[in-house]
């Protein structure tokens, strides 16, 4: 991997996909036209990953481990299920639209796992903490608009925050993806501080950036995203065991004890009446349909529910089983598979470990919300396919330099 960027096109492309991705995760912050994101993350990100597949074809030039390997595979083979599952479905999708939308997911994890393998050290970590600082101003200017310009009360959802409120800026459109999409940010920023391996001033920016997004993320009053990203940071901090981590537990856990104390009344009305906005309801009824279809499911976006104002399952396990069945659980049960298993194989590294817990907070907050995944991917792309492929992407970089070593 040490003389890959000695090609000149692999090294323009790098730079290339380098922006193409900062603009893909931080879109949201400032963008106000989705469209104009879209196209910009085409350009300068899909469009280059593409020249990057083909030209490696050509030339011959391998920077996939069989790791990495084994889970495009395994991704590649759920994701053409279900291009394949809207022949049987009622959804006005077509297999080959379906199929456009999967290749661009896989030619997104393609370069995301390119770009992780051949940057340097400093190169990745200088990367993520940027985007981390945006992620945190996005947040700070959006509660700021909201609680100074607006006059929103801070309170129990007094009001739910998804916006700056002003002419589409920081614009999530939903309360509980905005809490989602910020909680990766935050969970990734405690990744940072947890290495302890920049200055004390970046360290201090990145600790203001977690403290802004802390309040945006309670204002959404997206539940998902407060617990996955508590089960998250309790990894980390089994993973790390250092006393910045313990001391931004300890806050945290004060924090929720307050919060507690002060919003008593409205927790015990959320827990006894609301019951996790009726959930179990809708995942005992998805349930029941899978059985009724359990091998190959009703197909891709079928329609969920009619009589219900239900638009998916709120679970995107259940809703795989709804839509693909058995089958296509089995290939998304893979794809997963294969991060856990190149996880553990390497879990002396660091990094990889440390990565994990990103993973760890879309499995949790799955088990409530994400959907859209392949048709709608702009947003997830963030919240459900970079975790991935940033984690394969590192893995994919402990294999080289390995084997690069062994070489030596």
């Amino acid at each position: 991997m040490k003389n890959f960027l000695d090609d000149k096109l692999f090294k323009a492309l790098f730079f290339i996909m380098s922006v193409g991705l900062f603009i893909q995760l931080a879109g949201k912050i400032f963008y106000s036209s989705s469209s104009a994101n879209g196209v910009h993350v085409y350009l300068l990100l899909i469009l280059p990953s593409l020249i990057l597949v083909v030209g490696a074809g050509l030339k011959k030039k391998n920077f996939l481990s069989s790791e990495a390997i084994f889970f495009l595979t395994a991704t590649g083979s759920f994701l053409f299920f279900c291009s394949l599952s809207a022949a049987w479905s009622d959804t006005n999708e077509s297999i080959a639209y379906v199929l456009r939308k999967s290749l661009v997911i896989m030619l997104y994890l393609f370069g995301v796992i390119y770009l992780v393998t051949v940057a340097t050290w400093q190169q990745i970590k200088t990367f993520l903490i940027f985007v981390c600082y945006i992620s945190g101003l996005g947040a700070a200017i959006s509660l700021g608009y909201q609680l100074l310009v607006l006059d929103e009360s801070l309170g129990w959802r007094t009001f739910r925050i998804y916006s700056m409120g002003y002419r589409g800026w920081i614009d999530i459109g939903y309360p509980v993806i905005a809490g989602i999409y910020f909680g990766f940010f935050a969970v990734l920023t405690v990744v940072l501080l947890g290495l302890r391996e920049e200055s004390k001033l970046q360290n201090l920016l990145l600790l203001v950036a977690i403290l802004v997004m802390l309040p945006y993320i309670f204002q959404t009053f997206s539940r998902t995203s407060w617990v996955a990203g508590a089960l998250a940071v309790a990894y980390l901090t089994a993973v790390y065991r250092h006393h910045t981590i313990f001391a931004l537990g300890i806050v945290f856990g004060i924090a929720c004890v307050v919060m507690g104390v002060i919003f008593y009344d409205e927790i015990v009305v959320e827990l006894a009446k609301k019951q996790l906005s009726g959930r179990p309801i809708i995942w005992t009824w998805t349930l029941g349909e899978f059985l009724n279809h359990p091998v190959v499911g009703h197909g891709f976006d079928h329609s969920f529910w009619p009589e219900k104002p239900f638009a998916h399952a709120h679970n995107f396990f259940l809703q795989i089983m709804f839509e693909q069945g058995l089958v296509g659980l089995f290939f998304f049960l893979a794809m997963l598979s294969s991060v856990f298993v190149a996880v553990w194989k390497h879990r002396k590294a660091r990094w990889v470990l440390a990565s994990f817990s990103l993973v760890v907070y879309i499995l949790v907050a799955m088990q409530v919300e994400i959907q859209h995944v392949i048709t709608r991917p702009g947003l997830f792309w963030t919240v459900f396919w970079f975790p991935l492929a940033l984690v394969m992407g590192l893995v994919n970089r402990v294999y080289f330099n390995q084997a690069e070593q062994s070489d030596i």
